[in-house]
This record gives structure tokens, C-alpha cells and sequence, in this order.
């Protein structure tokens, strides 16, 4: 899979530009991580019922303004009272560590993952937030449409 680096508003990309590369990547790595999540996550704050969609999904490389982006409320203020793990929290302090490692190393990040009809994201929370809290106009994104 070709996976050439991009820069845009000075973050650098690794991008997968083939719709149908994007997609085998989305069926098999990242959807390994996402069913994990719903079998791990009581209640399943994420809210599961997209999964099924994937493989009908048609998968692009775009560009998009950060400020169009949806975070679903839900996995926003998920919190497990029986393992006291805190969304928001563990959250902010990836972002820290994200936003850091991108100021000082340059690290290259993946595009943030969005379903079209709502432009909600399907991963990339941190990603997506630390590039909003670094005030950076605009992301890669691979875009799922149906």
C-alpha cells in the first residue's frame, strides 16, 4: 500500500490515496481496533450499530475545514464507574502528549476518520482535538460515505 506524506498547515500526513486502499485499511486494521472498543466499553458509548456499514462505505482522501467536524457526545463524556476510566480525561492527556510530540518532533499523524451524513467521527479524537486546540484550520481526512 502506498502511503506517501503530505503536508497541510504544517502537519505532516502519511495518506493512503487509492478510495479502495483507504477502504481495505478501514475493513481491516482500524476496524480491529473499533471491535475491540465495542466489546471492552460496557454500554458501548460509541455506539456500535455503524460498524455493519463499513464495507458498503465508499472511502476518499479529503481536506476539510476542523470546524465541521462532529464529536458524538457520547463517547465525549463516557465515563466507567467501575474502572474510573474518564474519556475526557484520558483524552486531554493524550492530546497533551499528541500536541507535543507534533511541536518538537514533527511526528506524522494519519487523517482523522469521519462518516459523511453527519460528519461525525468514526476515530481520530485526539487527533482531531489536538489539531483543533493548535488552532490549525483545516485536516486530511478519510471520508466514508454511503
Amino acid at each position: 500500500m502506498n502511503t506517501p506524506l503530505r503536508r497541510l498547515d504544517g502537519i505532516s500526513y502519511w495518506v493512503i490515496e487509492d478510495p479502495d486502499g483507504i477502504h481495505d485499511f478501514i475493513n481491516t486494521e482500524v476496524r480491529k481496533e473499533w471491535e475491540l472498543d465495542v466489546r471492552s466499553l460496557p454500554g458501548d458509548p460509541a455506539g456500535g450499530d455503524w460498524l455493519p456499514t463499513l464495507p458498503q462505505r465508499n472511502w476518499t482522501l479529503e481536506t476539510i475545514r476542523t470546524d465541521e467536524v462532529g464529536l458524538n457526545e457520547r463517547i465525549m463524556n463516557f465515563v466507567d464507574a467501575k474502572t474510573s476510566y474518564d474519556f475526557a480525561d484520558h483524552l486531554a492527556k493524550r492530546r497533551q502528549q499528541l500536541r507535543h510530540a507534533i511541536e518538537n518532533y514533527g511526528i506524522v499523524i494519519w487523517p482523522v476518520i469521519i462518516r459523511k451524513e453527519d460528519m461525525q467521527i468514526l476515530d481520530g479524537y485526539c487527533r482531531y482535538t489536538t489539531l483543533k486546540e493548535m488552532n490549525i484550520p483545516r485536516t486530511y481526512t478519510y471520508m466514508g460515505s454511503l
